[in-house]
């Protein structure tokens, strides 16, 4: 997006799930085996969204890398 303050944060939320949908897709497509996404740390709610869209999908494992048993902002992905 051009200008994030042109949307709100559920529209720019919205807009997230869909890129990471279609990221997703994009890697089975071509038979990626990894991809690692970074949510950042914050309140949690992007961390949450990506969690529950990974959790929806079939064929695939992920897990927090966590560096020092701390949260460190991303999830590694590997599909099967």
């Amino acid at each position: 997006m051009k200008n994030p303050n042109d949307y709100d944060s559920f529209e720019r939320l919205f807009i997230q799930k869909e890129k990471l949908i279609e990221v997703l897709e994009f890697c089975r497509k071509n038979n990626l085996k990894r991809l690692e996404i970074v949510h950042g740390i914050g309140d949690g709610i992007l961390q949450r969204m990506v969690r529950d869209v990974l959790e929806s999908q079939v064929n695939i494992d992920f897990y927090n890398k966590e560096i020092l048993h701390h949260q460190s902002g991303a999830v590694m992905v590997e599909f099967h």
